[in-house]
């Protein structure tokens, strides 16, 4: 029952207390719903975003890692588009299309008013929730967040019922006082307040990609050099230092002193031969 007096709470708070004298409080309420009035979508769709963003920063503030601007981002683009933008044409189509006439029929002694709330709210739920909005949180989400489509398809898989599960605990009372007690202009801001405390339960639950670990491929990366022995490394730095000083040495000397350059080469190839030694 508290859940249901909270819902009534705040579907008769936004609207009433735009009509009662709160100070600066009243004056923004009123700017806000001359504003609704004039641009609908524009103020839905930046209501959906700002409330979007404060989610989804409640969200990762209990996370012990640094805040994530692609995944707030992907948050703000969907409830633009969804909440925002889809919501402003769907809910007015809802109600039009499920007046309660057919549940009234199975249950008369429900009012017509209460049968209709309850039809919208099923309609919502159980065929526009699961056809439409989590197929293109997944989708827009994944993509903001860098997901390919089979990566989309696999979170989707494994977060869709743990999410659906709490969308029907959490919405259904939220949506029936919305259909039976809102005005048509305001339903969309009352779901956007709501939502502020959905987008928290949603970031928790499926906001972080977690991104798979790349192999380092180690032995592949390390130089031939860390791999050999000592005396194969003698060898190495016995051909690449001493053989190019030995023969730059030849060079100067080729003329008067081409004994001592013979002898000197001796050494230097005695030297070679015993690394070449040690190294088998």
């Amino acid at each position: 029952m508290s859940c249901w007096r909270c819902t009534l709470l705040v579907s008769t708070a936004i609207p009433l207390a735009s009509g009662l004298n709160l100070g600066p409080l009243s004056s923004a309420i009123q700017a806000y719903s001359h504003s609704l009035a004039l641009h609908p979508i524009e103020t839905k769709v930046a209501t959906a975003a700002v409330l979007a963003v404060g989610g989804d920063a409640l969200a990762q503030l209990r996370e012990c890692e640094p805040y994530d601007t692609r995944r707030a981002a992907s948050f703000v683009l969907f409830n633009s588009c969804y909440r925002g933008a889809f919501q402003h044409n769907a809910f007015p189509l809802i109600a039009k299309t499920f007046k309660g006439h057919a549940l009234h029929n199975l249950l008369p002694s429900i009012p017509l008013n209460v049968c209709a709330a309850i039809s919208c709210t099923a309609a919502n739920q159980l065929v526009v929730v699961p056809v439409v909005y989590y197929p293109l949180f997944f989708a827009m989400t994944g993509a903001v967040q860098g997901l390919d489509f089979g990566a989309s398809m696999r979170r989707a898989r494994e977060k869709f019922l743990p999410l659906m599960k709490r969308s029907l605990v959490f919405w259904v009372p939220v949506q029936y006082v919305q259909f039976a007690y809102v005005a048509a202009e305001w339903q969309v801001p009352y779901i956007c307040v709501w939502g502020l405390l959905w987008n928290v339960i949603v970031s928790v639950v499926a906001g972080r990609v977690e991104c798979p670990v790349p192999v380092v491929q180690e032995e592949r990366s390390l130089p031939a050099a860390a791999h050999a022995s000592p005396a194969a490394e003698m060898r190495q730095w016995v051909e690449g230092v001493v053989r190019p000083t030995v023969q730059a040495m030849r060079r100067r000397k080729k003329g008067s002193d081409d004994d001592d350059a013979l002898a000197e080469e001796r050494r230097v190839r005695l030297l070679l031969e015993r690394a070449n030694g040690d190294a088998r």
